[in-house]
């Protein structure tokens, strides 16, 4: 066997033996991380230090006991949050938490199961005690006896073959720690020259080290993508840290292991000079070389590189930080080894002239995995598109297509931007967001436009500087002259935090301190949803106290402007189909203003176009008992010619609505009777059926049936 097959097959037994020696360091961690009940739940309840991941868990909590124990505590969800993420911290939850984390870990890696849930024990007696407390008002209304679901877990069905062999990974670690030392025994024992080997080692190892870094900082990117929303995203991040930061922090410990074997295999007879390196990189990169393939290939990676910066500074800042920690570790070991391990100045020359190009290899290396990974996810390459709804026809019917406007009715919802799931959202009336309510199936959205500015303690302060007119009208309606002068002076109090930026247009109803959604930020979910549904129209009706040039303004910035219908309104009204061949299925109307020859698309409702019936209801009766339908379908905003019928159908009890009283006014029964009861009446079709929470009761089904009745012969 000649040298150089001997030197070659040395050097991929070193490499083998950094592979596996890595291999058993990754399993070891994660048998004492991962597979050790008690070191899982221990890391679990460290997470809960992290802000975002306690947060996560207090809206979860929340929403158990709101949603599923006590619907109509809804109103006041932000100040339940609030306390349960102060609960978090404690070492009463802490306990509980820990309890059900082992729980769960029991369930998957003893019991092989393919679905099992995070469950708070009695944390109804927690809860309770602490309101009772701080707010016995809604104390009364926690039931006592209760387990919160926390999280569903599906684990992959890798996570049931390694359940089944857990017993077996800590024999999987000494196997390849057996097999490392064979394979370092193998590559010394054919070696022509041991000490080049060692140092081969040791630049295998540091290159293991860097791109298994590398690897799982992208592997932590990618995941981190799959959760849009920026919230649940921080927790997860908060989580992956608790686990996986001291894997880490170890895998830097193997390659800065890795660099003083290196160092002191090539330790040297002269001082080491530290910029060498740099030196000889910048001679790399500032000569131009002779070969075209060459010159081809350096402008490639200088173009990327520079990306790579541009769009992901810090990963590169964190790459060249690693690789220059190792190198001054290396140059300083080489430099102390030089002295206790002489040689001769030739042979060392050579080492270091090796390790040097290996350690730039590994910089290369490095750089192009993070680029690649970088570059992918930088560009969306992971994120789906907005998932387009099952469905046929026009708005979920092919029968609606050839019908006109006036003669199709719109699942709706009431003040649509106040949802409960919103963050800081006072007193919801809708079960979910914008995306969830057009994924359900409704088709019809009644916004409320204001100006507010950003504050420095995170709330949208509402501008009423000029508050008069049809607005102040409308706030008088609603609370009184009394209530809405005390209600202005409370607001200055409260939101007195230094403004942070620029007047804007916010969705709010009323005060934007009890909740607010920048207008772009709802106007892009809107358009998101037209873009992946082609054959779907919505009606936005904005009660609006902005101008209509901003309304426009907004529409375009967020593209939805692509989406608007331009066409006519006029009777005879145009069909679903012939609205969705224009290629503009948002139809735009305003309560408050007319966009006039400046935005022809921004229709005013009750000028010529929509009708209604009353909208203040304080009882459920009102809106079931059949003696009281009349009364709640007489006439109120709009000419008794405009073609269009709006049926509003909730029970208001301001400020706190109560998705009880929409379970039972939205029952199918009840819906359909009020609803024809209103049409014999006005001698109309109803076509925007507008609710508070839309998932409560049988809005869906009720309009499904009313479409029906329409499109028969």
């Amino acid at each position: 066997m000649g040298d150089g097959q001997r030197r070659i097959q040395s050097q991929v037994l070193a490499i083998l033996a950094a592979v596996a020696l890595l291999g058993a360091v990754v399993v070891g961690y994660a048998n004492d991380t991962f597979l050790d009940a008690d070191e899982f739940a221990k890391r679990a309840t460290v997470a809960l230090d992290d802000d975002a991941v306690a947060a996560e868990i207090a809206t979860r909590v929340t929403d158990d006991i709101v949603l599923n124990a006590q619907g109509d505590l809804v109103a006041v969800r932000p100040l339940i949050e609030s306390v349960v993420g102060g609960l978090v911290g404690g070492s009463v939850f802490q306990e509980l938490f820990a309890h059900g984390v082992r729980d769960v870990h029991r369930a998957i890696f003893q019991h092989d199961k393919n679905t099992v849930a995070l469950t708070l024990g009695d944390i109804g007696a927690v809860l309770k005690g602490a309101f009772q407390a701080l707010k016995p008002s809604i104390s009364k209304d926690i039931p006592l006896n209760i387990d919160i679901d926390v999280i569903k877990i599906e684990p992959p069905a890798w996570v049931a073959d390694l359940a089944r062999v857990a017993d077996n990974v800590a024999l999987v670690e000494i196997l390849l720690l057996l097999i490392t030392l064979v394979l370092i025994g193998l590559a010394l024992y054919v070696s022509r020259d041991r000490r080049r080997t060692v140092l081969q080692l040791g630049v295998a190892v540091v290159i293991a080290g860097v791109l298994a870094v590398v690897a799982l900082s992208a592997a932590r990117a990618l995941v981190l993508t799959q959760f849009d929303e920026q919230g649940l995203r921080d927790a997860v991040d908060g989580i992956w840290r608790a686990f996986l930061g001291d894997l880490t922090k170890t895998l830097y410990l193997f390659a800065a292991c890795g660099a003083v074997v290196a160092a002191a295999a090539s330790s040297l007879l002269r001082p080491v000079d530290i910029f060498a390196p740099l030196r000889d990189g910048v001679e790399l990169i500032a000569r131009v070389p002779q070969a075209t393939w060459k010159r081809v290939a350096r402008a490639l990676v200088l173009i990327t590189v520079g990306v790579l910066i541009v769009l992901r500074r810090d990963v590169f800042v964190d790459l060249v930080v690693i690789l220059v920690g190792l190198y001054v570790a290396y140059a300083g070991v080489s430099e102390l080894m030089r002295l206790i391990l002489p040689t001769q100045a030739a042979e060392a020359d050579a080492d270091r002239a090796e390790g040097r190009r290996a350690l730039i290899a590994t910089g290369v290396a490095a750089a192009v995995i993070v680029v690649g990974g970088g570059l992918f996810i930088t560009t969306g390459g992971i994120r789906e598109a907005p998932a387009a709804i099952e469905t046929e026809g026009c708005n979920g019917s092919d029968a609606l297509c050839d019908q006109p406007l006036d003669r199709v009715a719109f699942p709706s919802t009431h003040n649509a931007m106040s949802a409960v799931t919103n963050p800081d959202w006072l007193f919801g009336q809708q079960d979910a967001g914008f995306a969830d309510q057009l994924h359900d199936g409704i088709r019809g959205l009644f916004i409320d436009a204001h100006y507010g500015t950003p504050t420095e303690g995170g709330q949208i302060k509402t501008d009423l500087s000029k508050l008069d007119g049809p607005e102040r009208e409308a706030y008088v309606e609603e609370l009184g002259s009394e209530a809405l002068n005390a209600a202005l002076r409370i607001r200055d109090r409260v939101v007195n935090s230094p403004e942070t930026g620029p007047r804007a247009v916010y969705l709010c109803h009323r005060f934007c301190e009890l909740g607010a959604i920048p207008i772009l930020e709802a106007f892009r979910q809107y358009r998101d949803f037209l873009a992946a549904n082609p054959d779907e129209v919505l009606a936005i009706v904005i009660e609006d106290y902005v101008s209509p040039a901003d309304i426009d303004e907004a529409v375009r910035k967020s593209g939805l402007i692509d989406f608007v219908y331009t066409g006519p309104l006029e009777p005879p009204l145009p069909t679903l189909q012939e609205i969705i061949d224009t290629g503009g299925r948002a139809i735009m109307l305003s309560e408050n203003k007319d966009g006039g020859a400046a935005v022809p698309w921004y229709h005013r409702a009750y000028d010529s176009l929509l009708q209604e019936t009353p909208y203040s209801f304080k009882t459920v009766g009102e809106l079931t008992k059949p003696s009281k339908l009349t009364a709640s379908c007489v006439a109120n905003r709009g000419p008794a010619d405009a073609p269009l019928f709006l049926v509003n159908h909730w029970v208001d009890t301001s400020p706190a609505p109560k998705p009880s009283n929409a379970a039972q006014v939205n029952a199918r029964e009840a819906l359909l009777r009020r609803v024809h009861h209103c049409e014999r009446q006005r001698d109309l079709l109803a076509n925007l059926i507008s609710v508070d929470f839309y998932r409560q009761g049988d809005l869906f089904k009720a309009v499904e049936e009313l479409n029906a009745e329409r499109t028969q012969p």
